[in-house]
């Protein structure tokens, strides 16, 4: 039996806003799914949302439905998940990674990197190591530098 075709339908009532959101590398679909872990954003979305949620390295993809929004929490359906590539295992980092100097901070930052930055005044050292080793490094060296130690 089909539809008949003077049945109103009202557009407003049927339309779902659909909204994309971009989440860092190391978060998994699980960790997408725990209500609590949308505390940052719980505000920007409504029950009956549609939310496609990827990593930066597009490695998979969910499509959500927002079925309940509460203060500091978003319990969403999975509407559909699909796993576009495998990941590479991560590069095990030595346990032997010696201690960031004073006043500096090494930290990830998706565009740069690996970096190492001054804590007081906040500056950009150096960035694009690629692992948290070579930016500790590069930490020491710039201290040393800084200090009058090195040659």
């Amino acid at each position: 039996m089909k539809i008949p075709a003077q049945t109103a339908v009202n557009a407003a009532d049927l339309t779902r806003t659909l909204r994309r959101m971009k989440v860092p590398v190391d978060m998994t679909p699980a960790d997408v799914m725990v209500p609590g872990n949308w505390a940052n954003v719980f505000s920007k979305v409504f029950v009956d949302d549609e939310v496609i949620v990827w990593p930066e390295d597009r490695a998979w993809r969910l499509h959500l439905l927002v079925v309940e929004v509460g203060v500091g929490f978003v319990k969403t359906a999975v509407l559909h998940s699909l796993e576009l590539h495998a990941r590479a295992a991560p590069a095990a980092e030595p346990a032997d990674i010696p201690d960031v100097p004073a006043g500096y901070k090494v930290n990830h930052a998706p565009k740069t990197g690996w970096r190492v930055l001054t804590e007081d005044p906040v500056m950009e050292v150096s960035r694009n190591h690629k692992s948290r080793l070579e930016a500790t490094l590069a930490a020491i060296t710039h201290a040393a530098k800084a200090s009058g130690l090195a040659a």
